[in-house]
């Protein structure tokens, strides 16, 4: 089972993260848990400890437990096993690494609107949770459905690290999936796009030496990609490629390069992200 942690605010996007994750544990074996963090502004420091300091917690969760809550039982007819949700005051991002840690999570759900601002994107992966957090990342941004998966691969992608991190958390699961290699391309160039994937060993031989040797990496897990190509674009055009898939998955360093092509393919793409750190 996948111990799986969705980080919930009383929102849009905490909504549909959990519902995709529901969604996801119909595919994947799940065991799903999630929690809130409720901040305290500024001005609203903890007033001492034991008896007065609990009191504070529980009025400043007051609100926040209710419409969590509400989040939670909306998903129980899809989701039966959904549990009552961990409620804490503190810092968000010291407060979820501390849970992953001391629960031994392999995977933190969080939902994200779509935007097409890749500094804001960008900004969010180079947070002190992401840099240190122990586990995958998928970042949710619509419901949408599993039935298409891509797997994206860059030339700095280490493919043994991507694919075993993903294969441990598909388990058992009988997967679909394309595979990409992703060359990025300036805006304005003449972009170039093969006419049509290369599904077999010999010709992945003969065309790319880089998928030959991730395809042949890929073989040693026992799982075999519908279609394999080299995708050559714009960051916004390689989004659109990827448009239709439900959920795409990536190798990403845990210090990204300033203003990285493939993070601004990520922050235009749909679809549910899964970052797997390298």
């Amino acid at each position: 089972m996948i111990k799986t942690l969705v980080f919930l605010n009383a929102d849009l996007a905490s909504s549909i993260a959990l519902r995709y994750a529901c969604q996801m544990a119909k595919t994947f074996e799940m065991d799903i848990k999630s929690m809130h963090v409720e901040e305290a502004d500024a001005e609203g420091n903890p007033p001492g400890t034991g008896w007065v300091r609990r009191t504070w917690e529980k009025g400043l969760l007051g609100t926040a437990e209710t419409e969590i809550s509400r989040l939670i039982n909306a998903e129980r007819t899809s989701c039966p096993t959904l549990g009552s949700p961990k409620m804490v005051v503190g810092d968000r991002e010291a407060e979820i690494l501390r849970e992953l840690e001391e629960g031994s999570y392999q995977l933190l759900v969080e939902g994200i609107l779509l935007s097409f601002d890749a500094s804001s994107f960008e900004n969010r992966l180079r947070s002190k949770l992401y840099k240190k957090m122990p586990c995958p990342l998928l970042l949710v941004k619509n419901l949408v459905g599993l039935s298409k998966i891509a797997l994206l691969l860059e030339d700095y992608t280490d493919p043994r690290i991507l694919f075993s991190t993903f294969f441990e958390l598909a388990g058992s699961s009988t997967l679909h999936f394309d595979m990409f290699r992703v060359i990025h391309q300036k805006p304005g160039r003449l972009s170039f796009k093969k006419k049509a994937p290369e599904s077999s060993n010999s010709a992945l031989g003969r065309t790319d030496e880089f998928l030959a040797k991730a395809n042949n990496v890929l073989e040693e897990t026992g799982r075999h990609p519908l279609t394999v190509k080299t995708v050559r674009d714009t960051p916004a055009g390689i989004a659109e490629t990827l448009q239709d898939y439900g959920l795409v998955v990536t190798g990403i360093p845990r210090q990204m390069a300033k203003n990285s092509p493939m993070l601004e393919v990520l922050s235009r793409v749909p679809s549910a992200v899964l970052l797997c750190w390298q």
